[in-house]
């Protein structure tokens, strides 16, 4: 059994043990802009990259530190613990991309600040994929 495997099973326990603490939120996948420049998304079919989906949300108020260097404030990580559908549409990073939109189920929203996740080798999708929303 490789290290990837003990990952991969550790990370499907996981997402079983904590199946009723899943809260549901909403994603919804960056497309592009308007006319305007005002971004537009997917419609909300989770195949379209969008939906609801259910994951852990940690509110929390704490520093987070951008790849760029800048250090800024984070209220809340969700985390996934399936694979989010991916969208497809050009110039976007998949399964996430830090200008889609995440609605937690009291309403918070926020700026992506960072979408993190190691990446399985076998699938080349991540195991697990972090998601943190600034104010």
């Amino acid at each position: 059994m490789s290290l990837a495997d003990v990952v991969r099973s550790g990370v499907a326990i996981a997402n079983t043990v904590t199946k009723s603490l899943h809260a549901t939120v909403t994603h919804r996948a960056w497309i592009g802009q308007d006319a305007y420049g005002a971004p537009t998304f997917a419609t909300a079919s989770v195949s379209a990259g969008g939906g609801t989906l259910k994951a852990l949300v940690e509110l929390t108020q704490t520093l987070k530190s951008l790849p760029d260097g800048r250090v800024v404030q984070a209220k809340a990580k969700v985390t996934f613990l399936e694979p989010v559908p991916v969208n497809g549409t050009a110039g976007r990073t998949e399964p996430i991309d830090p200008r889609d939109y995440i609605e937690l189920p009291n309403g918070i929203t926020g700026p992506i600040l960072t979408v993190e996740g190691m990446v399985d080798p076998a699938t080349g999708e991540p195991y697990l994929t972090e998601v943190w929303l600034g104010v």
